[in-house]
């Protein structure tokens, strides 16, 4: 992971603090990689247009050294920020999608504002080969089946992790092994 430069977006009412984020920087960082978790505006309310220039104000580089991974609404805004910014024929060093999805959903009618638009799925499919998504077999907020379609779409690996809810702290999500074991596979 030296050299590496990892940015987790983290997803609705969540922030950086939550969940697995701070245990993944730590495990990476003591690979060598970077790690930033930006604190996405307003997550309670979340605009897809405030998000997207929280990520542009991160100075992403769309380079090979680059691993976005995102949970739950954190992937929508990584996919739509690599499609509306990346240069065409830009190459990334990979992208990991936690409990994604790129529809409205039933759970959280909200969150429509981020879906209301078709993702360019060749464009993503084309800026890195290391593309996964993470899916929990009894996931309440993001039917697996959802997040199983958006990987399929995508071409991504699929892991399935057994009865992990939705990858909370709440559901005892502090670590996200699969993760970690799939970016340190990948480099």
């Amino acid at each position: 992971m030296e050299g590496k430069k990892v940015i987790v977006i983290h997803g609705y009412t969540a922030s950086p603090d939550n969940h697995w984020f701070n245990w993944l920087k730590d495990e990476l960082e003591a690979l060598g990689a970077t790690v930033d978790i930006p604190t996405m505006p307003e997550s309670d309310s979340p605009d897809p247009q405030k998000w997207e220039q929280c990520l542009l104000d991160a100075n992403i580089q769309f380079d090979e050294n680059t691993i976005l991974v995102g949970h739950s609404l954190g992937c929508i805004t990584a996919l739509r920020f690599l499609e509306n910014h990346a240069p065409e024929g830009a190459k990334i060093g990979g992208y990991v999608l936690v409990s994604g999805f790129d529809r409205t959903l039933d759970t959280m009618p909200d969150l429509a504002a981020h879906t209301q638009f078709s993702l360019d799925y060749s464009k993503l499919i084309g800026m890195s080969d290391k593309r996964a998504s993470i899916v929990s077999s009894n996931d309440w907020a993001v039917d697996s089946a959802t997040s199983i379609e958006l990987a399929k779409s995508l071409q991504t690996s699929i892991t399935v992790v057994e009865n992990a809810g939705h990858f909370l702290d709440r559901e005892g999500f502090t670590r996200l092994p699969a993760l970690l074991s799939l970016l340190k596979f990948w480099y």
